[in-house]
């Protein structure tokens, strides 16, 4: 349901902010007031957990300064503080009085650091917008080891900007914001691994059941030729082509693509990796 909401909610053409009283139709838009309204209570939500969140949302509704009279932005804000017990500013003033969302690059690696302990070092950068430049938020980090899972929370306030942080067991995979916490767009840069993976891996989407969303991890062996031509393709269950994902020439590493068709009706979907004589398919289903 949110990522229906942050589908429209990234078509919107407005600030949350209405600048404009005069027309109804500015007023009433639903990507900009309705959708991207919604994402910002989800993403407050977010940010300040969940017993909180809902604190704040009581103490809005019970407020007797503001019972049953008109309430501004900044008076839902002031109690959100106040419950909170943080600074609050840079969120609205970039998701509620700004336009556009966040577009993440990023990249990372890792390296031994004692007895099945590992340093990762990422590197998160964002693609600039007109208002704001780029996105002050806290954003969650899921690192999938040999030994477990582990979620760490970064605040990224630069751009650019790298972190370490350290896990338990060997990194395999990373996700980044595993909750659907931002409403965003992502893209990973380079590999995740100093050492090089030694054959060709397509893993299974996540998640997988999906709707209208879903990452792919694959994995891309040292060639001779140091750069190879890698295209993955996605096809319904007539075997008919509707999205190419990749279509370049990529060195050896560990890639994730984000598919993203808005709309794709219920069912089986299958990718396929191709590559100088090597290929793979994989089943996807979309539900709804």
């Amino acid at each position: 349901y949110i990522e229906s909401l942050m589908s429209f909610a990234r078509s919107a053409k407005y600030s949350v902010y209405v600048d404009d009283i005069s027309s109804v139709d500015r007023i009433f838009d639903y990507s900009s007031t309705y959708a991207k309204g919604a994402v910002v209570l989800h993403m407050l939500r977010g940010i300040t957990g969940d017993s909180v969140f809902f604190n704040i949302m009581k103490s809005y509704a019970a407020s007797t300064e503001l019972r049953y009279r008109n309430a501004a932005t900044d008076d839902f804000k002031n109690i959100a503080e106040q419950v909170y017990g943080k600074d609050l500013t840079y969120f609205f003033d970039e998701w509620i009085y700004g336009k556009n969302y966040p577009h993440y690059q990023y990249g990372w690696s890792f390296q031994n650091d004692g007895v099945n302990t590992y340093k990762i070092i990422l590197r998160l950068t964002q693609s600039l917008n007109s208002d704001p430049g780029y996105f002050t938020m806290p954003v969650e980090i899921k690192v999938h080891t040999t030994s477990k899972d582990t979620i760490v929370k970064l605040f990224n306030d630069q751009n650019p900007q790298e972190f370490e942080f350290s896990v338990t067991g060997k990194p395999e995979y990373l996700v980044f914001d595993p909750s659907n916490l931002i409403m965003k767009e992502v893209e990973i840069t380079d590999t995740v691994d100093i050492t090089k993976p030694d054959t060709y891996i397509l893993d299974q989407n996540y998640p997988n059941p999906f709707n209208p969303s879903t990452t792919i991890r694959y994995e891309i062996p040292v060639s001779q030729q140091g750069f190879v031509p890698v295209k993955i393709t996605v096809f319904n269950a007539l075997g008919q082509q509707i999205a190419v994902l990749v279509n370049e020439e990529k060195p050896a590493g560990i890639y994730e693509v984000k598919l993203d068709i808005p709309g794709l009706s219920s069912g089986i979907y299958f990718y396929k990796l191709t590559a100088p004589g090597f290929s793979i398919v994989k089943k996807m289903v979309v539900s709804k």
